[in-house]
């Protein structure tokens, strides 16, 4: 076992970008082959391999768009092998793997860490180990958590089974997946139940907003408890990026569910025919959702087309690095409209919560940008050409594929072979991220720097 942990990881040959796409890759191609297996599926046939290998990267890049309910598609068999790729992709599978390798021989090489380090987002380690580790235990606690609140919904409804729903359910919301084994209408008919609700949403938050944050704000909290600092020091010492995630994120919570809310109020189609509770908790939910989760209490495409418009700016903003969400992230979006409006001001330099931010942040945030918008285009001008749906619609799916949404608009099922393909490319790309991506295909050439002469060129 030791050598076969060894060798997954080590990838000889590889750089830590590339070993990041091939793993993802890897776990995808086998878990498309076991969805094939006729014991994966309900009616005993072979399930065709391009949906299987559709639902397979969907539920390893935990977006949530589905070709086949989980529910009527899949035995349990299947399930389990569905709820294991969103694990593992909530997770990453050289994570898991490296904590198997860490409880084994206690060290990983650079290379390796360096791996790591790229796949969660972050520019130093200093204790490896306590670190990953962390990230495992704190996985595991919200997702038993989560479980055993869902079950006071589930059990009474569904028995026994119920605890299995309550499971998958808890996973599925943290990880930002998005799938379900309740039926074929995701959690529609749950807009009522504020267990429900509220659960799944503080799972999906928990979830998105980054491990790096919260281990921040345990630290400092428990500082605070412990007496050690007062409440003004403690929010003096939390982290700039737990300070922007905490800031972007509430807004991108509270103001999309308030335009929703407002918008939706009187269409029958989605909050019209509810009471007050369900018109707050069903605005409260698609707002939350749109962090990349994926889940819906309300049929998407029964929203008019401003609130549509609207989702798909935050879908495309989606959650926070180093978490299990996807799209720019809201640190992105921070750095650049800080950059915007510095500029504007005439300021030289570009600052938040009283920190200078650096020029090498606000260009790999704006390439970050610019790839995913260019990405982007790329794919929804391929469906385009291919398929014959509303143009909204496509919008809607190719932006809940590259920011590993999972929401759709109801033509995910209907999408032709070459039009799914390119949908499990965005998911891919989206998952791993723009850059790790584009490092691990493209050769990297390092050449001395040349100093030109400055060009000057009217813009504006």
């Amino acid at each position: 076992m030791i050598t076969t942990v060894k060798r997954i990881l080590k990838l000889d040959g590889f750089s830590p970008s590339q070993k990041i796409a091939i793993s993802f890759f890897v776990v995808i191609l086998l878990g498309a082959c076991l969805l094939t297996l006729p014991i994966s599926n309900v009616d005993g046939e072979v399930f065709s391999f391009i949906d299987a290998l559709f639902m397979a990267t969907s539920a390893t890049c935990v977006t949530g768009l589905a070709v086949a309910a989980p529910a009527l598609q899949f035995t349990v068999f299947g399930q389990i092998v569905l709820l294991l790729l969103i694990q593992i992709g909530g997770l990453g599978l050289m994570s898991m793997v490296a904590s198997i390798a860490l409880s084994i021989r206690k060290k990983l090489s650079v290379q390796n860490k360096l791996a790591m380090r790229e796949m969660l987002n972050q520019t130093n380690m200093l204790d490896f180990r306590k670190f990953l580790f962390g990230i495992i235990r704190f996985t595991f606690i919200f997702e038993i958590i989560g479980a055993i609140i869902l079950s006071f919904a589930f059990v009474p409804e569904y028995g026994l089974r119920g605890i299995y729903i309550s499971i998958f359910t808890s996973v599925s919301a943290f990880c930002n997946a998005g799938f379900d084994i309740i039926g074929s209408s995701s959690l529609v008919e749950y807009v009522n139940n504020p267990i429900v609700n509220f659960t799944v949403m503080a799972l999906i938050i928990a979830g998105g907003l980054g491990f790096i944050v919260y281990f921040d704000l345990r630290d400092k909290f428990k500082a605070f408890f412990k007496k050690k600092i007062s409440f003004k020091m403690l929010k003096q010492r939390l982290m700039l990026q737990t300070k922007i995630v905490i800031v972007v994120t509430s807004i991108l919570i509270f103001v999309p569910a308030l335009i929703i809310f407002i918008l939706e109020y009187s269409n029958p189609e989605t909050l019209g025919n509810l009471g007050l509770d369900g018109k707050i908790y069903g605005a409260l939910f698609s707002s939350v959702t749109l962090r990349t989760a994926g889940f819906a209490t309300i049929d998407f495409a029964g929203f008019y087309p401003a609130s549509q418009f609207i989702m798909i700016i935050c879908m495309f903003i989606g959650g926070s690095p180093g978490g299990t969400a996807g799209g720019i992230k809201t640190t992105t979006l921070a750095i650049i409209l800080m950059n915007v409006i510095c500029n504007i001001r005439g300021q030289e330099k570009t600052s938040l919560f009283h920190r200078h931010i650096s020029r090498d942040l606000i260009v790999r945030s704006t390439t970050i940008l610019v790839i995913n918008l260019g990405i982007l285009f790329l794919g929804i001008f391929g469906l385009l050409v291919i398929c014959d749906f509303d143009f909204m619609s496509i919008v809607f799916e190719a932006v809940s594929a590259l920011a590993t949404v999972g929401l759709t608009l109801g033509i995910t099922t209907l999408l032709p072979t070459v039009a799914k393909i390119i949908i499990i490319i965005l998911m891919y790309v989206g998952r791993i991220g723009i850059f790790t991506f584009l490092v691990s295909v493209i050769r990297q050439e390092t050449k001395k720097s040349v100093d030109y002469a400055e060009g000057n060129i009217m813009i504006g």
